[in-house]
């Protein structure tokens, strides 16, 4: 059901943050939506509350019906699908999976030489994560409809089509769309299972476990966005990082300086644009916290209409309004600093991480070898960090001056024995967050520096190591802990990004483990989980996470086997008494 409270004091907010249900957050009044269960929350809680709709399905039931000149999810679908047939030499399809109930996950990349992975800077826009707002997927699709029909005529959008790649997922929430439902079909808000932060609101149950938002993730892991807004409706107001906690992030002044110009240059009279925390309200597991702390992206929700599904009359209104400022963040997604990293005696294209002062980090892209980073006009030190690779720092201040980029490449230098560490976080949990310490995420990229990222009190991160670490004699891997006195933790690998979690051993400060106790031959991602002793709300609560290395082992033959088949005379796969049968091994040289 809807309801609506109204917020007359700060005892009330108070309640309302503890009891941590869904909706929109007002400074006086907050539209919630409950299940039964959470009403009875309310009521025990002793808030008043009035009932605007008593069942959200019945009411929206004809909704597609009756509202003809919105595009429903197959018009969606169709649309995309006929973009790709009409314009193929600027527009392609990507399908990234299906939704609870089937449903199509896709994304449109807009860009001249569409196929290939050009020194481009990516934009990103995806609308729909909450199926009820229904004008955010339908800003997504008319705008991806405009591009394509104004490329060749329109010399701006030309320009913009053949000097950027730009992304548009359009619709996130699919199911949420057709049942008319802020969730997907398992009943979870999607904007709170990010990785990002991740903290068990809104129906989530784990980092990134609705197969709607791993989808959405993959496509932004795949690339390097520069900016990134995800449409959404119920105020309008422009919610910029980061809305996990009330600090300010490090890149602030360049996100409200571009959030801005998005503002200005709308057709908004008075579009305001702020830090989500406390321009609307407190949330864990948001989009735009993702993709500013895992990506590096400038990032942000923008609201579009203070209703959620506004008249049909006044769809072209909310879109044109939206429509120069889609522009301007193309435009000027191309201005900051940008480069390539290569290999200094092939050539080729380096994957590395690129460090801008004391911001965010970005990457390389992995065929291209470029990297994009939209900062203010001023001067910048630059370095870049790659595995297998000498790092570098740019020798003197790199200048950007207004409406330009300050293109600095590097040649990176191969070094023989170089060990391998983490280069990018995947989820993190600091469970009721801590903002206390300063949540440096960034802090485990690269080798140990004495700078590290406190996980929190019974907390847990994800980490990428880029390559799979191979199990090969003696200890594989080594946590490397930061701060002034060990703690204590647990190391779990996993080949998928996602799990499942294999239990390696449990460690006390800086602790070396065997990947053979787990069963697996290679593993790529570790998750690090606090042993939850100390006090939670202080500087460095937790595990201090400094660093995640590979081994040296010694080079020579070690054989492993990797799978084997049982070719039995009956074909039940299993030697039963006195059945022949050939096994067939498959052995890998790890060594």
């Amino acid at each position: 059901m809807e309801v609506r409270v109204e917020i007359k004091d700060a005892g009330t907010a108070q309640i309302l943050t503890k009891l941590n249900l869904n909706g929109d957050y007002a400074a006086d009044h907050a539209i919630l939506y409950v299940i039964p269960k959470e009403a009875g929350l309310l009521d025990k809680s002793g808030i008043e509350y009035t009932i605007q709709i008593p069942d959200l399905i019945a009411h929206y039931k004809d909704f597609w019906d009756t509202k003809v000149a919105y595009h429903s999810y197959q018009e969606i679908v169709d649309l995309a699908d006929s973009l790709v047939d009409a314009f193929p030499d600027i527009c392609m399809k990507k399908m990234y999976g299906t939704s609870i109930e089937g449903r199509e996950l896709a994304a449109l990349k807009i860009s001249d030489n569409v196929g290939d992975n050009e020194n481009e800077a990516e934009i990103f826009f995806d609308g729909g994560i909450h199926g009820d707002e229904i004008g955010a997927a339908e800003n997504c699709i008319r705008f991806a409809r405009d591009l394509c029909r104004e490329y060749g005529s329109d010399p701006d959008i030309t320009f913009l089509v053949d000097n950027r790649e730009i992304w548009i997922y359009y619709m996130v929430n699919p199911d949420g769309r057709e049942n008319m439902s802020r969730y997907n079909a398992a009943g979870v808000d999607l904007n709170r299972d990010y990785g990002y932060m991740w903290d068990a609101w809104g129906g989530s149950t784990g980092a990134f476990s609705q197969v709607e938002i791993k989808s959405l993730r993959n496509c932004s892991y795949e690339n390097q966005f520069v900016v990134h807004t995800t449409y959404h409706s119920g105020t309008e107001y422009i919610s910029c990082p980061w809305s996990y906690r009330p600090e300010t992030p490090a890149d602030a002044q360049h996100i409200l300086q571009l959030a801005g110009i998005y503002s200005d240059v709308s057709g908004y009279a008075n579009l305001e644009f702020g830090q989500g925390n406390s321009g609307m309200y407190a949330i864990n597991g948001s989009t735009k916290d993702g993709n500013y702390g895992a990506a590096g992206s400038i990032s942000w929700s923008m609201e579009i209409s203070h209703d959620k599904q506004p008249p049909a009359s006044q769809i072209m209104q909310y879109y044109n309004w939206n429509y120069p400022s889609m522009l301007a963040m193309i435009e000027y997604a191309g201005y900051g600093l940008e480069g390539t990293i290569t290999d200094a005696a092939t050539g080729d294209p380096v994957r590395g991480t690129i460090f801008i002062n004391d911001y965010m980090q970005t990457y390389s892209d992995s065929a291209a070898g470029d990297y994009h980073k939209y900062v203010l006009p001023g001067k910048y030190s630059i370095k870049v960090m790659a595995n297998g690779y000498e790092t570098q720092v740019s020798a003197d201040s790199v200048e950007v001056t207004e409406f330009n980029s300050t293109i600095t490449d590097f040649q990176m230098v191969e070094v023989d024995s170089s060990r391998w560490y983490a280069w990018r976080m995947i989820s993190s949990q600091i469970p009721g967050n801590n903002t206390v310490d300063e949540g440096n995420t960034l802090a485990m990229i690269g080798p140990p520096d004495a700078i590290n990222y406190s996980i929190g009190k019974d907390g847990w991160i994800v980490v990428d190591m880029q390559k799979p670490i191979v199990e090969l004699p003696g200890n594989d891997i080594k946590i490397f802990e930061g701060g002034l006195s060990p703690e204590g933790f647990t190391c779990y690998a996993g080949e998928n990004m996602d799990g499942p979690w294999i239990y390696m051993g449990e460690g006390t400060g800086t602790t070396e483990f065997e990947l053979s106790v787990t069963g697996l031959s290679e593993a790529q991602y570790f998750k690090i989980v606090d042993d939850g002793s100390g006090a939670q709300n202080e500087q460095d609560a937790g595990f201090d996470l400094d660093a995640i290395s590979d081994l040296e082992h010694v080079v020579g033959v070690f054989i492993v086997m990797s799978d084997y088949t049982l070719d039995d005379e009956n074909g039940n796969g299993h030697l039963d008494q006195g059945e022949s049968a050939d096994l067939i091994i498959s052995l890998n040289n790890n060594g």
